[in-house]
């Protein structure tokens, strides 16, 4: 039997696959990348808006009118001529009065049946083909103006025609009697406790809540007996409030000057106006005088309005972006032009040449980050505090002093609207809230739509924008 051959064995050598090496470190970054995201802290950012702030308290006001209420001197129906708030002549026919029931019902059957004069329909149709040629999506509001002028026109001409009717039965009857006017003004037909009410008849009980009255609509409705309400006239547009206020408030209100903020609750008008200060048994009241919107409160007496007062203006930043930092306060004398730029200022700071061993100055470029009464104020990490600089050459006297005597801190946030981190100072006016109201338009200050850090604990000196606003 032949000799079989020896076999041997070799140990194989394993090969390393790169590809699973590379795709673990792949991995590996990844994953130090995404924890470092998630536990790093991340900037976020503010738009700087505008803000006001100011002392806001409600008061009761009670309205007085320069108002006249006119009573029945006979028993009888009573048929008016104008609506609400309608602006009358002196002598103009008002209502009339008739104890008649059966002229009366001829009156009513007259006012739901009454038809208009060709004339006045021509009126109404030429002011819906006017506005119809004048109508724009873009002042769509304004058809509201229009219905309630129309309406009013409406009204007026059929009025009109009624009172054509009137003239018609007023022949037949002994009865009939027109009242007229003593004076123009405004009709109103609501009434209360203070009609004709004026400031010095004021105790100061009326602000009580059980005396507090609210008008009642009193446009007769049926027979009405001898003495009886008819209407109120209000001659002029002119009217008054009187505001009951504590002595707390008065007093804040008079550190403010002689006009008073105020809004009626309800209305949008802000109204600025002077005031006068009375007193009634104790207690205090302001009288405002008011030339305008009267007509809008007639069924009101007793109104609630907002006082403002101490009220002020600025730009609203959060307190966390808010920062105290240390800058340099140089005196312009110490500041110099040079360089390779007339528009280029810089310091001149002392150094020490290791080659003579002697101390030389040596020009060193300032990027202030603002310039006010004679002080360029420059970024702490600019300079080292331990330099020198000198003004020789400036003055006749010329100076040495260190930097860090320069040193002084300001409040202030950081600008990010370039992408990195640049420091503005503010100036606080007061608080409000989780916000600061500063004021606008500082030299070296933040600005009115400004992008800042909203939180200064996560801004570094190498800080860059990497991230959208919050």
């Amino acid at each position: 039997m032949a000799n079989e051959p020896k076999m041997i064995k070799f140990r194989t050598r394993k090969e390393v696959n790169i590809g699973l090496v590379v795709a673990f470190g792949v991995l590996v970054l990844l994953t130090i990348h995404i924890y470092r995201y998630f536990t790093a802290p991340h900037l976020s950012l503010y738009e700087v808006q505008e803000g006001s702030t100011g002392k806001e308290t409600t008061a009761i006001a009670m309205i007085l009118r320069p108002e006249t209420v006119y009573r029945t001197e006979q028993a009888g129906y009573l048929n008016y001529y104008y609506r609400e708030g309608a602006r009358i002549t002196k002598n103009a026919e008002v209502y009339s009065v008739n104890d008649s029931a059966e002229l009366q019902d001829i009156l009513n059957n007259n006012e739901e049946n009454s038809i208009l004069s060709t004339n006045d329909l021509l009126r109404l149709k030429n002011s819906l083909r006017i506005y119809g040629n004048e109508y724009s999506d873009v002042s769509f509001s304004e058809c509201y103006v229009f219905r309630e002028e129309f309406l009013s026109d409406y009204l007026r001409y059929r009025d009109f025609s009624l009172l054509d009717t009137i003239e018609e039965q007023k022949k037949d009857s002994q009865s009939f009697v027109t009242i007229n006017s003593l004076e123009s003004g405004t009709v109103s037909y609501y009434s209360d406790l203070y009609d004709g009410y004026t400031v010095e008849m004021l105790t100061g009980d009326e602000f009580s809540e059980e005396k507090r009255t609210i008008p009642e609509y009193k446009k007769a409705v049926g027979i009405s007996a001898i003495d009886s309400f008819a209407y109120k006239l209000i001659k002029d547009e002119t009217w008054q409030l009187v505001v009951q206020i504590s002595e707390e408030d008065i007093s804040r209100i008079k550190k403010d000057g002689e006009t008073l903020s105020f809004q009626i609750v309800g209305d949008s008008i802000l109204y600025n106006k002077p005031y006068e200060e009375i007193r009634r048994n104790g207690e205090c009241f302001l009288l405002i005088e008011m030339d305008r919107y009267g007509n809008e409160y007639l069924s009101e007496r007793f109104l609630e309005v907002s006082l403002f007062f101490s009220a002020k203006e600025g730009l609203k930043i959060p307190e966390t972006a808010i920062l105290t930092k240390e800058v340099y306060q140089i005196p312009e004398r110490f500041v110099m032009q040079g360089g390779g730029s007339e528009n280029e200022i810089g310091i001149s700071i002392e150094y020490y040449d290791a080659q003579t061993g002697e101390i030389r100055p040596d020009f060193q470029k300032i990027s202030p980050l603002f310039f006010e009464n004679g002080y360029y104020f420059v970024a702490e990490e600019d300079f080292d505090s331990d330099l020198y600089i000198n003004s020789a050459g400036l003055t006749n006297e010329p100076e040495r002093a260190m930097l860090y005597s320069f040193l002084t801190r300001l409040e202030g946030v950081y600008n990010m609207n370039k992408g990195y981190a640049i420091f503005r100072r503010i100036e606080r006016i007061t608080d409000v809230e989780d916000y600061v109201l500063v004021r606008a338009g500082l030299a070296g200050g933040v600005a009115l739509y400004d992008h800042i850090v909203l939180d200064v604990s996560v801004v570094t000196k190498d800080v860059i924008l990497i991230e959208g606003e919050s």
